[in-house]
This record gives C-alpha cells, structure tokens and sequence, in this order.
C-alpha cells in the first residue's frame, strides 16, 4: 500500500508567499487610508454644516447673526481696551450654543461678565471655566491632535484681504491683524440682506489648523485658544484668537511659518486670523452664507479667496469652488 506523504513549503516557496502577501497589503494600506479620509473629510463638512445651520438659527431668531465678539465699552472697529480682556464678552461660538443642542452649557455662561480671551488672559474672567469645557462638536477628526481637547478645527470668518488692507494692525507687531468686513467680527451686525456678494460668495465659517494649542518654546507662554476663545483687545497685541479671515493663501500660514503637519509645535498666534488650512489632503472645507460647505483646494486662486472672505466689497467673483 501507498503511504500518503505531505510535503512542506520549500523555503523558497515560504519567501514568494510572503513577497505577494506585502506586495498585497503595500497595495491595500494606501486604499485604506483613502477611505479613512474620505470618511474623516465627510464627517468634517458634517460638522461644519451643523454649524452654519445653528449661525442661520440664530439669525431667524434674532434676524442677525451673533456677532464674532461682543465687546463692551469699544469706541471704535479697531480695538484699544485698557486690557487684553476685561471688555471681552460672548464669542460668536458660545452665541451659537443653544442652537446645535448645547442649551445646557449656554446656561453656564454669564453674557454679562467677562470672558477669557486664550489660557494666558483669563484672569478674572467669570466665564473661564465654562470657555474650557471639551466640545468635540469643534474638532475635526483629521487634526490628530483634537480629540480629548477644548481645542477647536473650526473659525469664524471676519472678512478677507490683502495682509495691509485690514485697516486694523497691532502697535506692536504687523503681522496681527483684525479684518472687520465680513460676516463675523468684533460688536458685528451682520444679517443677510447685507451680504450684497450673494451668500454663495461669502464664507461664514472657516476650517482651520492654526488655533494655538501649544505653549511657546522660547519662553513656554501659555497663549493656547479654545473653542470659546475671543480677541486681544489691546492695541499693543491685536489679534483674533477664535476668528479668522482670508488673507493668506490656504494651507501657507505667515510669518515665514512652514506648513503645520501633525507634529509641528503650534505656538504663534498670528495665523490663527488670517489663515485658513487643514490636514485634509489639497485643501480645506469652509461653510458658505447660504450654509453650503465647499472644499477649497489649496490651489484657489488668492484674490478670489479674499473676495469670498468679504460680504459687500462688489468685486467681480466667478463663484466658489
């Protein structure tokens, strides 16, 4: 009788099999970090719709939108309190609370009292510890940095132009800039009959990857922001800490910074307002004034994305992306 033998892998048989199953996952890792994305840039402009949805609640309600920050005793667009903070009130994303089904955080704050503007000036601030509180309705889930945080992906857009047009600079430093002519900036009024652009031509809410959420490595200044952040108000410093505009070319923030990846120490204040960015592959998603969200690809054309930061400015425009 014959005895059945099984016979083994020869080893070179062993190393061509374990050749096709790496080449097999070297081909599949990168299909799945696709759909990864896909799906993280779909929950991204989810978030953000959620967003412009609650900004046009608020404006059924109150027949305009809340303003970027409200700011007691301002005498004029430009701000020059005696402190960074002390006349610092509700932040547009506080405002904003009661309509995205946070009604119970809002109760929290004191509208009347003042609010910290970033962890450095929050001295005093009867808001502070509500400001803090973690809020994943602001973190899109591409920022390997978000989760667990009180950090926040997501600015409103105060308007857009050229980095000398703002009509705003800090005394001390060029580069801080406040722009005040679109939707979403300082005591602003804005409802949407004033946005003559068209709202399909104007952004309302920006993404953004700029926020301060590290502490200074020369000196270890502690100027992080969070999603309840405001503006220093000082004329020495003027700067937005929770608001944005288009002024810089997306995903290039200023000031000689290169491009923010996963890892870079996110320190310097000054493009948080004038940048907007993601880690999204090409580009980022901004929610337009008719609630829309479009994904901007870093290619967009500059002039055209400081025309779309503006409401009113009249200028010839083919449309957002």
């Amino acid at each position: 009788m014959y005895t059945l033998r099984h016979r083994a892998f020869t080893l070179i048989e062993l190393l061509v099999v374990i050749a096709i199953i790496a080449i097999l996952i070297g081909l599949l890792l990168p299909a799945v970090q696709k759909v990864r994305e896909a799906a993280a840039r779909s929950t991204c402009q989810n978030k953000m719709k959620q967003i412009a949805l609650a900004m046009h609640a608020a404006h059924d309600v109150k027949n305009r939108f809340p303003a970027g920050q409200e700011v007691a005793n301002l005498t004029g667009p430009c701000p020059a309190q005696g402190n960074p903070w002390s006349d610092a009130r509700t932040p547009w994303s506080v405002a904003m609370l009661p309509y995205i089904e946070q009604g119970a955080l809002f109760s929290k704050f004191n509208e009347n009292a003042s609010f910290a503007i970033n962890r450095e000036h929050n001295t005093g601030a009867t808001n502070y510890a509500a400001q803090t509180t973690i809020m994943p309705t602001f973190h899109c889930p591409s920022d390997p940095r978000m989760a667990g945080t009180n950090f926040s992906s997501y600015l409103a857009v105060a308007g857009g132009g050229s980095s000398t047009a703002s009509g705003c600079v800090s005394d001390s430093y060029a580069e801080f800039i406040i722009y005040s002519n679109g939707v979403f900036f300082i005591n602003s009024r804005t409802r949407l009959t004033d946005i003559t652009d068209g709202t399909t031509n104007t952004y309302l809410l920006a993404e953004s990857k700029y926020m301060v959420i590290d502490t200074r490595p020369s000196d270890g200044a502690n100027k992080q922001g969070f999603w309840a952040a405001g503006t220093f108000l000082q004329s020495s410093w003027r700067y937005y800490c929770n608001i944005t505009a288009a002024v810089d070319p997306i995903n290039q923030p200023c000031c000689g910074l290169t491009d923010y990846t996963a890892s870079t120490v996110r320190w310097h204040e000054a493009p948080v307002g004038r940048s907007f960015g993601s880690f999204h592959t090409g580009g980022c998603n901004a929610a337009m004034a008719d609630g829309s969200v479009r994904f901007l690809p870093k290619s967009l054309d500059l002039n055209i994305h400081r025309q779309l930061g503006a409401t009113s400015d009249g200028l010839p425009l083919g449309g957002a992306p």
